[in-house]
């Protein structure tokens, strides 16, 4: 699927989403969260055209029938984000609404509704090269919350040494 067309927006909304939070009732002590990814989503991006130009308009409204309405997913070009370090440049959109358009004589006023389907990461992603053997780093992280043993697996690391990690909460036995 193409990039989105490199117009600029006179106006962009963001509305930042959130976490893959659900709710489930208890019967005392109010619900329980569960979060289901480790990524925020729901990112909703609304581009706002004014006084575009018929070539442009139609621009936006060709790639809204290319990428099949709804269904295909784009890039949208650096260009259009100036300098605002909001999501990740890789990131994809899709369209969440049909784009609404006002005529106004030659000119076109067009609000684009997009949502991001991959949302920003959480965790850090730890690469443990190239250190070497024995040596440490303190990390913190909140990925590991919970009540359930985690197991850290470097059944593949190498070189082949059995590698062992202690995760102590609160006072747990080691």
């Amino acid at each position: 699927m193409a990039d989105f067309p490199t117009i600029l927006p006179t106006q962009i909304n963001y509305d930042l989403g959130g976490l893959n939070v659900s709710d489930e009732a208890t019967t005392t002590g109010g619900p329980i969260r569960f979060r289901h990814s480790l990524r925020q989503s729901q990112h909703q991006i609304t581009l706002i055209y004014t006084n575009l130009l018929e070539s442009e308009a139609t621009q936006i409204r060709d790639h809204f029938l290319d990428s099949n309405g709804f269904h295909q997913n784009f890039k949208l070009p650096t260009e259009i984000w100036g300098d605002a370090d909001v999501l990740p440049a890789e990131s994809l959109f899709r369209y969440r609404e049909k784009p609404i358009e006002t005529q106004r004589g030659v000119y076109t006023d067009i609000s684009v509704e997009l949502l991001n389907l991959v949302g920003v990461r959480l965790v850090y992603v730890l690469a443990g090269e190239p250190a070497e053997l024995g040596a440490e780093e303190s990390v913190n992280t909140f990925a590991f919350i919970g009540t359930a043993p985690f197991i850290m697996d470097a059944d593949d690391a190498d070189p082949e040494t059995a590698a062992t990690s202690i995760l102590q909460a609160g006072g747990a036995a080691s």
